[in-house]
């Protein structure tokens, strides 16, 4: 018969075996969790080493062989697109109208997107992320002052590879539009802002002007424009109207769905685009739209590029080409003003979707503006 000592020795043992049996238990979970943590964070590490990794690119070299080339993905800080040489065009003092270079151009299927008005706080950064998502690039008509107002929005349409256009310092009409010499004083003054931004020295010199540039008998502001045109050339601007639209400052507020349905309708039949959108605060609609519009285009057949950007004729081509046609306008009267300002009628019912381009003489060439004439910008 066991003792009193026999049990009490036995059940020491029996605790001992039990507190042996936690330990291990416990000892199994905190290496079944240490385990866990490092497959982890290797997942983690793998991941963003994958996401950084350039992309391989396989084209065809010169001889046939295969070539495999880096692209970055996903950085940190995009590159400036580097600008097009504007030299493959004819320069400005000869021919500045960009749309009639544009049309001459040996080219097809391309589009330029192009956002009037900006920067803007809460309209630029959607229409950025969305230019960023489908990877496209365009070009931003910019306000001077409002690039001064908002830099740090300007410089990111810079650092995202779009290209900054000039659409003058105030966007006023009353006080742009009195002369030659206050129009290229306004000029001036938003591409010494553009150069702020972008640091470069000479940045493309290409304006909008705002309202269009069209010579139309509707427009009260027309001839002081069409003298602005010898303005410009003189001192190496170009200047770009455009020859489609969402419609988004044409009469009643639309929605994406009908700016969708606009640009469809103006841009029908037209090989290559310059299409006119607005940047300004009021325009949500454009930023929702913006994707719908860059999927159409696409499926369309177009590619999307800078105004920078023109693929020209040669110049054995181009020699059929007018020598003098700087100055020449591209409208037909009754064109309502298609630009974002207080001295547009935003109730009217909606305009004809773009306008048709014709031929117009050139102004004079001594109709430049004041006595002083206008600053010589460098």
């Amino acid at each position: 018969m066991a003792t009193m000592n026999e049990f009490e020795r036995r059940r020491r043992e029996r605790r001992m075996r039990e507190r042996r049996r936690k330990k291990r238990i416990r000892a199994a979970i905190i290496l079944i969790a240490f385990v866990c943590a490092v497959i982890l964070i290797v997942i983690l590490v793998m991941s963003r080493c994958s996401s950084n990794k350039p992309a391989e690119t396989v084209q065809l070299g010169s001889d046939g062989t295969s070539e495999t080339t880096l692209s970055p993905q996903n950085e940190e800080t995009p590159t400036p697109v580097p600008t097009a040489n504007p030299m493959t065009i004819p320069p400005a003092s000869e021919n500045n109208d960009l749309m009639d270079i544009i049309e001459d151009a040996d080219q097809e299927k391309r589009c330029y997107l192009t956002f009037d008005d900006g920067p803007t706080e809460n309209i630029t950064p959607q229409i950025l992320d969305t230019l960023r998502r489908y990877n496209v690039k365009a070009t931003f008509f910019e306000i001077g002052s409002l690039i001064q107002t908002n830099p740090s929005m300007a410089r990111r349409v810079y650092e995202e590879g779009h290209l900054i256009a000039n659409h003058s310092d105030g966007h006023n009409y009353a006080k742009l539009y009195v002369s030659a010499d206050t129009f290229m004083n306004e000029v001036n003054e938003c591409y010494e802002a553009i150069k702020d931004i972008t640091g470069e020295a000479e940045p493309f010199k290409l304006v909008r002007f705002p309202g269009g540039g069209f010579n139309s008998s509707a427009d009260s502001y027309s001839p002081v424009k069409q003298e602005c045109k010898d303005a410009l050339a003189e001192y190496g601007f170009y200047y770009c109207d455009w020859n489609a639209l969402n419609g988004d400052a044409e009469g009643r507020t639309k929605d994406a769905d009908e700016l969708l349905d606009y640009l469809i309708e103006s841009a029908e039949g037209q090989d290559n685009l310059v299409v006119l959108m607005h940047d300004a605060a009021a325009k949500q609609a454009t930023a929702d739209a913006l994707g719908s519009i860059i999927e159409y285009l696409r499926g369309e057949g177009y590619t999307f590029h800078r105004l920078d950007d023109i693929e020209y004729r040669s110049s054995s081509d181009s020699s059929s080409l007018g020598s003098g046609d700087n100055g020449s306008d591209t409208s037909t009267d009754g064109n309502s003003d298609y630009d974002t300002d207080e001295n547009s009628n935003s109730d009217d019912e909606d305009s004809t979707p773009a306008p048709q381009r014709t031929t117009t003489p050139a102004p004079s060439s001594g109709s430049s503006g004041g006595n002083t004439g206008p600053i010589i910008i460098q």
